[in-house]
């Protein structure tokens, strides 16, 4: 503050009720009181009474309990702060305070009616900072247990001390807490209403004694019973808050309101169906962004390809087999191995189970090795050992680089004498099959009697019985399903569960392809008839050469093996 001259020197030394003052003469003097404040009071008054008979302002030092302060007092009673550039604590910011705020006057009235000390109100200080003033905002949340009028209130201010907030923040009341989630009312400002009031008035309405509050309406006998009172209210009444308008939030949020009904909605969507492409000239539309819907037909080949796609637990053995040669073995044996391996990610094997040169080999491709069933026997025990790799059967199969099967070949160049399979050996050979592979397909040879071929029907889950439309090829099949019926009850659930597919060996017998299809109904579990196509007469078989009614064709076959697993 700037005067325009020097202002004359008042000095105070305050301790408790008593203070050594300094007039500006020089003179000293003691002035006591009842308390602190009244000490202020007496120093305050004098200084000013001073400086107005000099008509100067008097620069006052106060020391002592209350800190050491450099304040100015106008000729006109108006006190201001000396400040230089060092920091100031909090502390001696409300010591500050203290001096510069001049306490209200009690009124007798006023001290009959109450006779705790009122809080002290004290107006701001011209350029100090909002900080300094004592009032604490009504918005803060309030002590649960206010004090009693009885009891005796902390003074505003502390002891002098240049203490930070840690030591104010540690004087906390030890039973404030933060309120629930549910205990906060749901205040909605009215139009036009300060957010600051609507605010203080809302923890007002919380911190108010309950019996300051209207009390709870007793409940009234009636037929039916009362609704249950809401989670976040308490014994306390509370004025009920207005209705939400545009805008303001829901006074329970979606979640709160799922968990209560005890159920909420899923961030997973459920499984969609195996999709279905659509083709032919309606897939032009599709290509250029208009939306087709797929027909029968393609959601229907759809779910034959998620039936072949399917992994199950455990290998599954397929048993393709006929008393007769020369009626599709061979050729059903590398379809189906096709199918399932190209739609179900691989890990199947085609086993040339044949005694008397089997032709599988042939009609497929051979891998980096020259090897057949003859050269995996003796590494079969090495092969289910803990420490063999899955890659060690590669050494011994020949993988088809695109229908993604494997083929265990026999050799066709011995007679069947010299490679004859004990019981045991199909055994030991089924456990390595079974360690690799999740589906075993086995081409089967025509001597039914074989250890090996019965063996291939005692561990097969699902039979597969190809002939050709001819009469000698269909009574074959039909004679070996009645056999099997005959045999155990393992080989009459196969004969009952087969699959029953029907080769058309010439373009032109397509009648009596169906002839005999119709013969095998209501025998067996499925019956497929496999048009005629010149990539199956000969050669290697290769699932992308075939015609796309007859790849249609075995697809229908094998989802009706799936549906057998």
């Amino acid at each position: 503050m700037s005067t325009g001259s020097e202002p004359t020197h008042a000095s105070a030394h305050v301790t408790g009720g008593s203070a050594r003052f300094t007039t500006v003469d020089g003179a000293e003097q003691t002035l006591d009181a009842p308390d602190a404040d009244g000490v202020r009071r007496l120093i305050v008054d004098r200084v000013r009474a001073d400086a107005a008979a000099a008509g100067t302002a008097i620069e006052l030092r106060t020391s002592g309990d209350r800190g050491e302060h450099r304040l100015i007092v106008g000729p006109s009673g108006e006190i201001d702060v000396e400040v230089d550039d060092r920091t100031v604590t909090r502390a001696e910011l409300r010591q500050q305070a203290w001096w510069t705020t001049d306490p209200e006057p009690v009124h007798e009235a006023e001290a009959d009616e109450d006779d705790a000390p009122a809080a002290e109100a004290e107006p701001e200080v011209d350029g100090a900072e909002p900080a300094l003033v004592a009032e604490v905002p009504a918005f803060f949340p309030p002590s649960s247990n206010p004090l009693p009028e009885s009891a005796e209130r902390p003074p505003v201010f502390d002891s002098g001390d240049d203490d930070d907030l840690d030591e104010d923040d540690a004087t906390a009341p030890a039973e404030w807490a933060p309120a629930r989630v549910t205990e906060i009312p749901a205040a909605v400002p009215a139009t036009g209403t300060d957010p600051v009031d609507v605010a203080r008035a809302s923890f007002d309405a919380d911190a108010a004694p309950a019996s300051e509050q209207e009390p709870a309406a007793e409940p009234e006998p009636a037929d039916e019973p009362e609704p249950a009172a809401e989670p976040h209210s308490t014994a306390t009444a509370t004025p009920e808050a207005p209705a939400p308008t545009d805008g303001a939030p829901a006074p329970e949020t979606a979640f709160e309101a799922s968990a209560s009904n005890g159920s909420r909605p899923s961030f997973i969507e459920p499984p969609e169906v195996h999709p279905a492409t659509v083709s032919g000239w309606r897939s032009f539309f599709v290509r250029i962004g208009i939306p087709i819907k797929p027909s029968k037909a393609e959601l229907a080949r759809a779910e034959r390809e998620k039936a072949v796609s399917r992994q199950w637990a455990g290998c599954r053995a397929i048993a393709v087999a006929n008393g007769k040669g020369g009626v599709g073995k061979t050729m059903t044996t590398a379809v189906l191995s096709a199918v399932f391996a190209r739609h179900g990610g691989g890990n199947v094997l085609a086993w040339d189970n044949n005694d008397t040169r089997g032709t599988l080999g042939w009609r497929t491709e051979q891998g980096d090795y020259d090897t057949t069933i003859r050269d995996l026997l003796p590494e079969a025990s090495r092969l289910l050992e803990a420490t063999a790799s899955v890659s060690d059967i590669a050494r011994f199969v020949h993988h088809q680089s695109v229908d993604r099967y494997d083929v265990l070949r026999s050799n066709p160049e011995l007679l069947a004498a010299d490679q004859r399979i004990t019981t045991a050996d199909f055994d030991l050979l089924a456990q390595v099959a079974a360690r690799y592979y999740r589906m075993v397909i086995f081409d089967s040879g025509n001597d039914e009697s074989a250890d090996r071929w019965l063996r291939m029907i005692d561990s097969a889950h699902q039979l597969v019985v190809p002939t050709l439309a001819a009469p000698e090829s269909a009574e074959s099949a039909a004679l070996l399903l009645d056999a099997l019926r005959k045999r155990d009850e393992h080989s009459r659930r196969l004969a009952d569960g087969a699959v029953v597919v029907v080769g058309q060996s010439e373009r032109a017998g397509i009648g009596a392809a169906q002839r005999i299809a119709a013969g095998f109904e209501g025998h067996v579990r499925a019956v497929e008839i496999i048009p005629f196509d010149d990539a199956l007469k000969a050669g290697r078989i290769r699932y992308d050469a075939l015609q796309s009614r007859t790849k249609d064709a075995w697809m229908r076959a094998a989802a009706a093996v799936a549906d057998g697993l």
